[in-house]
């Protein structure tokens, strides 16, 4: 049997919600109440079930349960969704995975035991600095958060964290790792997403190089402690760096034509990519109303994945890490705070730059202390014996 691939669909169940959270690029629909039903759940998921299921290799399929506010769903619509994928994904070969990201906020016995026992994997989204997460009267929600990541921990409920990078929080790097380090938790730091409408980031936006250097520093502490801490991107951009110096490995190339790897599924049905999110004239279809392949095979995406080979061809085809880097980051990355040239062309400030000075640490070092990780004569690298953890959702 082939080696199988991996496609997410993230999928918008509503935009309502509990928060209120100063940069949220859902902001002017929060107060939105419309939900996706589950008929509309089932057509979505007979459609997707039909495409792959009439491919020659495996197929496993992620679906991330966004919002808005997931769990603000009562708990039985979710047991549904599950009962109707036991149906209709029946492939002997089929694996299909649900996870969730959520504000927990809303955390009661009904919704602790779908957290155990039906998502597989669970994202809690929490910035610790800036107080920018807050409820509909302006009162942070971070204690309650805090609280409820401990309920998650006593109960057993393996989850990862989700931190979204402003300027409230970027002269407390080191805090933030030390958060995370303590309580031995995966995390993803994330620079902004673009906004709902102009000027919603004022006073709390970060440039591309703000961004840089802070990620210079996450590496630096990372680096120092003999702890492995699973920090994201950091661990991507290490394994990266490892993998460009090993004449062992293999090359990796985003290839968007031949196979998508994420999906963006808003509440209307219409579907994305995850770079051209909510931009409708880039819109591949209706998932509710028509086929998955009509969708991979309309105008709309065909001009997506002609944009996404430009970024990569202007940006990636001289940079030395493509081939270890796939070139994803400029193909699907939030292109925010990307910065272009007098030409118009992506400069790849945060994701190369980061590969660049991972690099220039490690040729400087010769044993990288209690990781294992060494530069020998002949420049192959001896990796870490414990493997990086990375977060899968988004």
């Amino acid at each position: 049997m082939s080696n199988p691939r991996t496609v997410q669909f993230v999928v918008k169940t509503s935009k309502f919600c509990n928060l209120r959270c100063q940069y949220c690029y859902e902001y002017a629909e929060l107060g939105n109440k419309e939900a996706i039903s589950i008929d509309q759940i089932e057509r979505m998921f007979r459609h997707i079930a039909s495409y792959y299921h009439q491919l020659d290799f495996p197929v496993n399929i992620e679906f991330i349960w966004h919002g808005g506010e997931p769990l603000i769903q009562h708990p039985n619509f979710y047991w549904q969704v599950f009962d109707l994928q036991h149906k209709i994904f029946n492939r002997a070969n089929d694996r299909v995975t649900n996870g969730v990201q959520t504000n927990l906020t809303l955390l009661d016995p009904e919704r602790l035991r779908l957290l155990a026992e039906g998502f597989d994997s669970v994202g809690v989204s929490i910035d610790l600095f800036g107080d920018l997460r807050v409820d509909r009267n302006g009162r942070s929600s971070q204690e309650k958060v805090l609280e409820n990541m401990d309920v998650l921990a006593n109960a057993g409920i393996n989850f990862g964290c989700i931190t979204v990078l402003t300027k409230h929080g970027i002269d407390r790097i080191p805090a933030i790792y030390e958060f995370y380090k303590t309580m031995d938790l995966p995390v993803r730091i994330l620079p902004l997403f673009k906004g709902a409408f102009a000027e919603q980031h004022a006073g709390f936006e970060i440039s591309a190089r703000e961004t840089l250097t802070a990620y210079k520093e996450l590496f630096d502490l990372w680096i120092a402690d003999e702890q492995i801490v699973s920090i994201s991107p950091i661990s991507d951009a290490i394994e990266q760096v490892l993998t460009h110096y090993n004449p062992q490995s293999p090359t990796f190339f985003y290839d968007k034509r031949e196979w998508e790897s994420i999906y963006l599924v808003n509440t209307d049905g219409e579907v994305y990519s995850y770079a051209d999110a909510y931009e409708i004239d880039r819109s591949h279809g209706n998932i509710f109303t028509d086929s998955l392949a009509k969708l991979i095979d309309s105008s709309s995406h065909e001009q997506a994945i002609v944009a996404a080979e430009s970024r990569i061809e202007q940006t990636c085809l001289d940079c030395k890490y493509f081939g270890s880097c796939s070139g994803y980051p400029i193909a699907e990355g939030s292109r925010e705070y990307t910065e272009v040239d007098l030409n118009g062309t992506p400069q790849c400030i945060v994701e190369r730059g980061i590969l660049e000075y991972i690099e220039a640490r490690l040729q400087t070092a010769d044993i990288l202390d209690g990781k294992t990780m060494t530069i020998n004569d002949d420049r192959r690298l001896i990796l870490p014996a414990k493997p990086l953890t990375v977060l899968s959702y988004a």
